[in-house]
């Protein structure tokens, strides 16, 4: 079984102009990159590289080290540097904003997703392309839009935009091991959005190409003691079940995370714990952050979290992944997801 190609020719004709006839470039991502957007942004970063291309990734803040399985996890610029005794680089971001002539959004559909930095990207008077899987794409905000919200991950997003501008022959390696980390995080270790065949293919043909499945299967699987004491917390004395809505929930405040000596990162995948249990279809995850609340969503089967996101939480993604931010206290995030929750009981 071949792949289809997916992106229509005047799109592809667009983005083709916009890579031949620039030279310097600049990729980001949303804020508190996962790794579909580190792994995205690494492969496009990587394969423009072999282009000829001058180019860099910019991340608003640092990958967590979570991610440090994902190969050139530490490519990159980031503009706000959360570990204060890192030496600030925004500086250096800035420079390079100013000197690209084109930006590239990997893994996210409108400016704001970049979090501060998206004051500086609004302001950017060059061309810029989205290279997304999200709903609901700012149109008016890019002159390019590569975006396919039926593909598991941005990385497969990458793979067929690679592949169908002719340039399949330069994915080595050093590009089809992050495009795979990133399709393989963004599917939960392929345990969802994956009833269609398309990802398996692009999977395979990355493995086919060098990308070390059973390495980063086994290293994406490591934990730290911290990470480990922190969820055994979570499972114990956080978790809340809502049965008659076969959901879950649990929040996580800034006092309680720094009691564990939480690091970026330390809490990926456990808002999918709560899916493990018998009868649960829905399960959510707030994280206090400075000055929003991070919110996760997660569900099984025809559930659309996506919906709840978007709706409710300015966010977006997978049918059964996906995530957003609400500015308010983690007491009103949690009300605001029970109240919809009876709205989408039709979906069990």
């Amino acid at each position: 079984m071949e792949l289809k190609k997916t992106i229509d020719s005047a799109t592809l004709e667009a983005a083709r102009c916009l890579i031949d006839g620039h030279q310097r470039f600049v990729i980001t991502t949303h804020i508190s990159p996962d790794g579909d957007a580190l792994g995205s942004a690494i492969g496009l970063h990587r394969w423009l590289k072999k282009k000829g291309k001058d180019v860099t990734v910019i991340f608003n803040d640092a990958p967590g080290m979570n991610l440090s399985f994902i190969p050139g996890h530490e490519e990159g610029i980031i503009y706000e540097t959360q570990d204060k005794s890192l030496p600030s680089q925004k500086e250096a971001a800035l420079k390079t904003l100013h000197a690209a002539e084109v930006l590239i959004a990997s893994d996210y559909n409108e400016l704001s997703r970049t979090g501060e930095m998206a004051t500086e990207l609004k302001k950017l008077p060059i061309a810029k392309m989205m290279v997304d899987h999200h709903l609901n794409p700012a149109t008016g905000e890019f002159d390019v839009i590569i975006s396919h919200p039926e593909m598991a991950a941005a990385c497969e997003v990458v793979y067929h935009l690679i592949c169908e501008l002719g340039d399949a022959d330069l994915i080595d390696e050093t590009i089809a091991g992050p495009l795979f980390c990133g399709l393989m995080t963004d599917t939960g270790m392929f345990s969802y959005t994956v009833n269609d065949p398309s990802p398996w293919l692009v999977a395979g043909d990355l493995v086919a190409r060098g990308a070390d499945a059973e390495r980063f299967r086994r290293d994406c699987e490591l934990e730290t003691e911290r990470r480990a004491r922190l969820m055994g917390y979570v499972l114990d004395q956080k978790m809340t079940l809502i049965p008659e809505h076969k959901a879950a929930f649990f929040s996580l405040t800034k006092p309680e995370l720094k009691k564990y000596g939480y690091q970026k990162g330390d809490s990926e995948g456990f808002v999918n714990l709560p899916l493990n249990l018998y009868g649960i279809r829905v399960s959510a995850y707030f994280r206090e952050e400075k000055n929003f609340v991070k919110v996760s969503l997660r569900s099984k089967g025809d559930y659309p979290v996506n919906e709840i996101c978007s709706r409710f939480f300015g966010g977006g993604g997978h049918k059964n992944a996906a995530g957003g931010e609400f500015h308010g206290s983690l007491e009103m995030a949690e009300k605001l997801f029970l109240k919809a929750l009876p709205l989408y009981d039709r979906f069990l």
